[in-house]
């Protein structure tokens, strides 16, 4: 369903409109006013809502939804790469990430190619500054063989590059919104749209009072989120040995 199907669907079932009169009371989100007006903005609220619960969902990883991750040319002696889409960045504007998915990077000699692509070590801000921008080291160029975010989300590499590598890795992209009537759900599975009209619902019964809605989307709810999270929400990996 798109923007505008979830507010009429969302309008019938807390007893807004019926199915009859629903597309004369919503035929456009735009400009909505008045209680039809709340129902449009608590059905965004919903979907940025749901989108928050987890920030790695796996529909909002960058290779699942755009179908590719971040690419980014090294430059000789540069070694971190902030956020952005100029010269010398990872290629990625801020407003659109979310967060990195860590473990993911690798990179290659770019006149080279894939065939001799590595895996990159994932390691902490702090040890990148510790082993690779400490004394001597500063001034070593080789092949980056590591690779850290930046308190400010930078990836960082370790060594500095001596020549042309591609990186490669994945992130997470930032929530998606809905405005305009067409929009939609960006990545979420057509099964679940329901579960924002659920939400909606309990955001209308809230306001008015209407424990009758309430029980009705907090139960479809329930059932509905338990088996999202069953199949999209992200894994848990155990962690390894501690000595």
């Amino acid at each position: 369903m798109n923007f505008l199907a979830l507010c009429q669907r969302a309008i019938v079932e807390c007893g807004v409109a019926s199915n009859a009169a629903v597309s004369s009371v919503l035929s456009t989100t735009v400009g909505a006013t008045g209680s039809v007006g709340r129902v449009v903005n608590w059905v965004g609220d919903a979907w940025n809502e749901l989108q928050e619960k987890h920030d790695d969902w796996d529909w909002m990883r960058s290779s699942n939804i755009l179908g590719a991750g971040v690419s980014f040319a090294t430059v000789a002696g540069q070694a971190s790469y902030p956020l952005g889409t100029g010269a010398g960045t990872v290629g990625i504007a801020t407003d659109s990430f979310g967060k990195w998915d860590i473990g993911t990077f690798r990179n290659f000699t770019t006149t080279v190619g894939y065939i001799n692509e590595i895996f990159m070590d994932d390691i902490s801000f702090d040890d990148w500054r510790d082993g690779y921008m400490y004394g001597a080291m500063r001034n070593v160029q080789t092949r980056p063989i590591a690779i850290a975010v930046g308190p400010d989300q930078s990836l960082n590499i370790g060594p500095p590059s001596d020549g042309t590598y591609t990186v490669t890795g994945d992130y997470f992209v930032a929530p998606s919104v809905m405005v305009n009537d067409t929009d939609l759900p960006v990545g979420l599975p057509t099964r679940f749209h329901m579960i924002i009209v659920y939400i909606t619902m309990m955001k209308y019964a809230g306001y008015e009072s209407a424990p009758e809605v309430m029980q009705r989307g907090s139960s479809e709810y329930d059932k509905m989120y338990a088996q999202l999270q069953a199949v999209r929400a992200p894994t848990l990996k155990m962690g390894g040995a501690l000595a």
